[in-house]
């Protein structure tokens, strides 16, 4: 069920990707009393098509006194916007961690419109879609023509179900194993992970109980980060050599190693 997006009284940022819009990016951005938005576009000014209509909403915003930060990038480009758009919302966290954080699927391409909603999922922020009055269509364009939609825009804001995502640990754990192109020795990751303080050990050993404490370690690491990485999420495949084991990531490993590399 699609209801009426509520205000927040708090800090808050708008995220939107540029489209043949104004009033469906700038609207919801003016009437909600935002504080910043992040105005997306494709590349730079030379290559976003809509360069006209992004002057114009950024002109409207500063007018409202609401602080405009253009960025460009490929907007065909799933990792490049998830990525881009959860640096957004690291650092505007690390500002304020009681910031509200609202992305505009509305606008853009396909690719922005899902990212977008991943990014809500994956970080808790609130997605809305504007639904314009009066809509034209492509065929009815002229050179004179401003926006798709025009007349009263109303804001709603989508369902929003859970995503499933990994655990921070085992995200910073991918890390590692990123950092080795070609694989990582279960020896090396151990000890990269005790030097990250990742890994839990329960017992403390005493100096003398060198083979037991090193034991425990490899137990742990083999709970706390191989069996889910490789069993539970199909990030990792493990050599099946008996000695100097090998872990190397999957194509899901790959692909997710690039969607968490900015981590909120």
């Amino acid at each position: 069920m699609v209801s009426k997006i509520r205000k927040f009284s708090m800090n808050q940022i708008h995220i939107a990707f540029q489209g043949f819009e104004i009033e469906r990016i700038s609207d919801p951005i003016i009437r909600m009393k935002a504080d910043r938005a992040y105005l997306f576009i494709y590349q730079d000014e030379k290559t976003e098509k809509f360069i006209e209509e992004c002057k114009t909403i950024e002109k409207q915003l500063k007018d409202n006194n609401i602080e405009v930060i253009r960025k460009g990038i490929d907007l065909l480009d799933y990792v490049a916007v998830i990525q881009n758009v959860s640096k957004v919302i690291k650092d505007e966290r690390e500002k304020d961690p009681q910031v509200k954080i609202f992305i505009n699927i509305s606008v853009g391409t396909k690719i922005t419109a899902i990212a977008g909603m991943d990014a809500c999922r994956f970080w808790d922020c609130f997605p809305y879609y504007v639904k314009g009055e009066n809509y034209i269509s492509e065929k009815e364009i002229t050179k004179n023509t401003r926006a798709l939609s025009s007349g009263k825009m109303e804001t709603l804001q989508p369902p929003l179900f859970q995503l499933k995502k990994p655990p921070p640990n085992l995200i910073e754990a991918l890390k590692i194993i990123v950092e080795r192109k070609i694989g990582i020795y279960k020896k090396e990751f151990r000890k990269k992970l005790l030097a990250k303080n990742l890994l839990v050990i329960q017992k403390k050993y005493e100096p003398h109980e060198t083979s037991n404490k090193l034991s425990a370690e490899y137990m742990a690491m083999n709970q706390q980060y191989i069996f889910p990485l490789r069993d539970e999420w199909d990030y990792i495949h493990v050599s099946k050599t008996k000695r100097n084991q090998k872990i190397t990531l999957t194509e899901y490993g790959k692909e997710a190693s690039q969607i968490f590399k900015v981590l909120p």
